[in-house]
């Protein structure tokens, strides 16, 4: 687990079932997180939406990523 938190916008994977907490995995690093709405199966991918006290909140990506 790391100290910094990701930014809102950053892109990451469910690593575990979020219903509606679990864990992400953000530029290979783990974090606690809590899906906003709903859930998200292992492997969704998923965009950070937020951030409280107790972690990273987290929606599911609507959109590709953009390509450089």
């Amino acid at each position: 687990m790391s100290d910094e938190q990701p930014t809102i916008g950053v892109r990451g994977r469910a690593m575990t079932p979020m219903t509606p907490s679990g864990k992400v995995l953000i530029d290979g690093v783990e974090y606690g997180a809590r899906f906003k709405s709903g859930f998200a199966d292992s492997g969704d991918e998923v965009v950070v939406v937020g951030l409280d006290a107790f972690g990273l909140i987290v929606g599911k990506s609507e959109s590709p990523p953009e390509q450089e």
